[in-house]
């Protein structure tokens, strides 16, 4: 099979791999479609502390069963979308719904392989809470951002994004576009997302109901504190790692006001002092969301498939699996939103 395998940082090669087999109690899929995600670009260039070489990358994966050797409602030819954790199913997190913070969790495309390649060998791990059947008329590059909209899920009730909420999003890319649709579907009184990309800002404003700002320059620093008003947000969404969550931040919530972590901060801000004060006075909350768990994949795929979030339009290029340095430059160039790798 042809595979795309990160050798090190920026050695990504397209390789011919010999096939995989079926692992006992799993299955072999063919991959329809693996979008590209953030995280695989940073992979790319400078590495990820889940990540192991040499590696298959890809982990917003859709797939069609061509084997079984599992007794599952699945069967041959079904076309699925892949929750990319692989985890105990025993220990104290997992049993209560939270698979993605098993301690002894696996993820494909991390430190086991992943979507960029034509098979892809599914353990029996898997199979029982990690694989979601698909519609057969479901475009398998849409249903590929499940998993990038299964971490939205993570991170909105992580900071429980509720009715009437004032929600602000740190960045206009996919993963902000994606908690944008999220938090208008939650009910949220007002959205606004700071992004400086004119090619993006124009993208939110045709698909979604935020209003979105440039803080860029004076003009963007003064129609964002319009938006916010005096009172501030009840919600901050950090969906760029170019994030300070600091004192300064701090003083956009109103009180009883949540910031959640979403996006990994970047060297040099994440060693921030805060204010405990101002978070015991002001009744703040901070919390953090990495990846998602099996369920919220689940629900990811409901709400793509029944229509009830759209989110086509944020697939802006798509290309086959020898096209894929065209994906990744698509995406690390953020000349549009997502790019997907789908079968030709």
């Amino acid at each position: 099979m042809k595979a795309a395998v990160l050798k090190g940082p920026c050695l990504l090669e397209l390789e011919d791999l010999p096939d995989p087999l079926t692992p006992k109690g799993g299955a072999l899929l063919e991959i329809l479609a693996c979008a590209v995600c953030g995280t695989d670009v940073k992979m790319r260039g400078q590495g990820h502390r889940d990540l192991a070489y040499p590696r298959v990358l890809g982990h917003e994966m859709v797939g069609r069963i061509v084997e079984m050797d599992a007794d599952s409602i699945l069967a041959e030819g079904d076309n699925v979308q892949l929750w990319p954790g692989i985890a105990c199913g025993k220990c104290r997190p997992c049993q209560r719904r939270a698979d993605n913070r098993c301690r002894r969790i696996k993820i494909m495309g991390f430190n086991c392989d992943g979507g960029f390649a034509e098979l892809l060998a599914l353990p029996k791990e898997s199979i029982s809470c990690g694989v979601n059947l698909l519609p057969g008329n479901v475009d398998p590059a849409l249903a590929a951002l499940a998993e990038p909209l299964a971490c939205c899920i993570n991170g909105q009730e992580q900071a429980r994004v509720c009715q009437g909420d004032r929600v602000l999003i740190l960045g206009g890319g996919p993963i902000g576009a994606l908690h944008a649709l999220l938090a208008e579907l939650h009910g949220a009184e007002k959205i606004i997302v700071a992004e400086r990309l004119p090619s993006r800002i124009r993208l939110l404003e045709k698909h979604t109901r935020a209003v979105v700002v440039d803080p860029s320059e004076e003009p963007g620093k003064t129609a964002l504190a319009a938006e916010m008003g005096r009172e501030g947000v009840d919600v901050i969404l950090t969906a760029t790692p170019e994030v300070r969550v600091d004192g300064d931040l701090l003083r956009l919530l109103t009180p009883g006001g949540r910031v959640c972590i979403f996006s990994g901060p970047a060297p040099g801000n994440y060693q921030e002092m805060i204010d405990q004060r101002s978070i015991h006075y002001h009744e703040l909350a901070i919390t953090g969301a990495y990846g998602s768990s099996s369920r919220h994949n689940r629900s990811a795929v409901e709400l793509l498939t029944s229509g009830m979030i759209k989110a086509d339009w944020l697939i802006t290029r798509r290309t086959n699996l020898a096209g894929i340095e065209e994906a990744f430059s698509h995406s690390s160039q953020r000349t549009g939103m997502k790019s997907v790798v789908c079968k030709n």
